[in-house]
């Protein structure tokens, strides 16, 4: 029987009270004096204060093999450094790219979202709001859906067989008017079954109140929710009903964006000055801003070295859109251009992202129909990305026969889930991607070995063989049971997400 962990229950607050605030000024503050919200705007407020998230996942790109030792480069830094490394104790677990600001921020959101649904529980329902009723509750299920689904994602292990027995994080759904309140940390299987209840019951409001639908690309739309859902059973991927689901959710984002002909060729972002977060064009899903030292010319980054001996090797031997401009940085730093647009006013600092591109959605497609053994439907959607990012490409140079020789196999599944694998990577390039697809495919990606700056070799598999980033410090100082502990250990613990 899995004992209870205690959640202080700062939810009620969050996002209503000033992040810098205190710790001791967010106790003195009692649940009950939150913001009342009573009317559909003040939903809609609450829904949009939940997508205020500035604290994005770009710091899993330090875990994965897009980073090394960069040659004379010098500049150092804590965080950067126990990224890299796989530590489980970040020395500066308050930086804007530590995982416990993720952490803080995802619950955020989800307070946010549960405030909402509180709220709608006592509107009415009349003809006149019904619509922008269900769109409004829709959304905030969303919401709270995609949150978890990513925290589960970054602080417990993979979805797997033993998904039933590995712990997973908190799935919180409702506030309460109590300061500490006893929440279990549901399994890895517990928090998708919770998420994909509301995400399909999201998903089936908005779908009912078409004549309201928003169209903010700030937020979710249409195409970034069945993209939304796509993702999701991309990774979970437990069964054959996963990967046919995650095929007809991807082409259902796929035409709700417009068709794979809105995007883009990548050439075109350089004549564009938001390029790929332009929210005027039909391929951008949802722009969020990241605040990040990603992009700095650290001793650990992306170098020109991972650029000529892995990210050029394509099948075809053309030349990549993708990695042919980039930033001026020091030493053998290379950070290419269009994978974020910076902050006017701050640069790299606060970057803008697509979070959810249609690049992703027709690279779940391919993935979902490899998986089913569909490979003239997978090519179908890797012509669309070819034409996009290769420099005269004919759809005729990829085939399986082509696939199979380059990577020296007789094994079509295993050829085209490389070629799959290397596209992902090369589309979503410093956005932190790749690291759910190092967890989900550990049987392609056997292992991420990092050099240090002295010449000796970290791996993966002996220093995070579980592939997972470890519940936040703060956290576990309270007593919150760290990851890999099996479920029949689990002790009573404390678990903080206030500042």
């Amino acid at each position: 029987m899995m004992k209870k962990t205690r959640l202080i229950n700062i939810l009620s607050l969050i996002l209503l009270i000033v992040v810098s605030t205190s710790c001791s000024k967010y106790l003195d503050v009692a649940p009950d004096e939150r913001l009342e919200v009573n009317t559909l705007d003040d939903v809609e407020a609450s829904i949009v204060a939940a997508y205020q998230n500035e604290r994005g996942y770009r710091f899993t790109f330090l875990a994965t093999d897009n980073a090394t030792a960069a040659q004379n480069v010098f500049e150092e830094n804590p965080i950067i450094e126990d990224l890299y490394i796989w530590s489980r104790d970040v020395r500066t677990p308050t930086h804007q790219d530590a995982p416990y600001n993720f952490w803080v921020y995802s619950y955020n959101a989800i307070a946010q979202a549960n405030l909402a649904l509180e709220a709608l529980e006592n509107i009415e329902i009349t003809t006149e709001n019904k619509d922008r009723y269900n769109e409004l509750k829709g959304e905030a299920l969303l919401v709270r859906a995609y949150n978890h689904f990513m925290l589960v994602n970054i602080f417990a292990n993979q979805y797997s067989g033993s998904a039933s027995s590995d712990l997973g994080i908190p799935y919180v759904t409702k506030l309460e008017n109590k300061l500490i309140v006893d929440y279990e940390r549901n399994t890895v299987e517990e928090v998708y079954a919770y998420a994909e209840e509301d995400m399909k019951a999201g998903i089936e409001l908005i779908e009912g109140s078409v004549s309201t639908i928003n169209k903010n690309k700030y937020r979710f739309t249409l195409p970034t929710m069945y993209l939304f859902a796509s993702r999701f059973y991309t990774f979970r991927d437990k069964d054959t009903q996963d990967e046919e689901l995650a095929l007809e959710y991807s082409q259902k984002s796929i035409d709700a964006f417009g068709g794979e002909g809105v995007m883009r060729p990548w050439s075109d972002y350089e004549r564009d000055n938001l390029g790929p977060v332009d929210v005027k064009q039909p391929e951008v899903g949802m722009v969020r801003k990241s605040a990040t030292w990603m992009f700095y010319p650290w001793n650990y980054q992306m170098t020109n070295t991972i650029r000529d001996k892995q990210l050029s090797k394509n099948p075809f031997r053309l030349e990549d859109s993708r990695l042919q401009i980039a930033y001026t940085r020091t030493g053998d730093v290379f950070t290419p251009a269009f994978y974020a647009v910076p902050s006017p006013s701050a640069g790299f600092a606060a970057p803008y992202n697509d979070i959810f591109p249609i690049a992703e959605a027709i690279l779940n497609k391919a993935e979902a129909a490899i998986r089913l053994g569909k490979y003239d439907e997978a090519k179908s959607a890797m012509d669309a990305i070819g034409s996009k990012v290769y420099e005269s490409f004919n759809p005729s140079m990829l085939s399986t026969d082509n696939l199979e020789k380059f990577y020296n196999t007789n094994d079509a599944k295993f050829a085209w889930t490389k070629y799959l694998l290397f596209e992902r990577r090369n589309m979503f390039l410093l956005r932190g991607m790749r690291w759910f697809d190092i967890r989900r495919y550990p049987q392609y990606i056997l292992d991420v070995a990092h050099k240090m700056q002295d010449g000796s070799v970290i791996l993966l598999s002996e220093k995070n063989p579980d592939r997972n980033f470890e519940i936040p410090k703060v956290a576990r100082n309270t007593g919150m049971t760290p990851n890999g502990v099996k479920l029949s250990r689990v002790a009573s613990t404390t678990l903080i997400i206030n500042k």
